[in-house]
């Protein structure tokens, strides 16, 4: 029983060490990165979607279907939704449609 002492004593030394050397490196590496970082002037955002924390932005919406609530940005496959219909009609930037008739505001 001795040995077994022994050797969780030794490995218990050795896990130390272990985590002292890590410790250290994972501060090395760090500092490394920040000057990186600054250097080149990466945004905390860059970072992040780089590490896979956050998603690019979504383009923004150009299309809607006020009948559904339905978005498209015009990118990709157009939608069934549109399909057969004009942009120009669903766009979200598009202008108004002013009344015709005289007295109307």
């Amino acid at each position: 029983m001795s040995d077994i002492k022994n050797l969780r004593a030794e490995l218990g030394r050795v896990n130390d060490l272990l985590a002292d050397a890590r410790a250290r490196e994972v501060a090395a590496a760090l500092a490394r990165f920040k000057e990186e970082v600054e250097l080149l002037g990466i945004s905390e955002q860059e970072v992040r979607r780089a590490l896979g924390y956050d998603r690019p932005a979504r383009a923004p919406a150009k299309y809607y279907d006020p009948a559904t609530g339905k978005k498209w940005s015009g990118k990709g496959a157009r939608p069934k939704w549109l399909v057969g219909k004009r942009l120009e009609d669903y766009s979200i930037d598009a202008p108004q449609p002013q009344p015709w008739w005289p007295d109307e505001k």
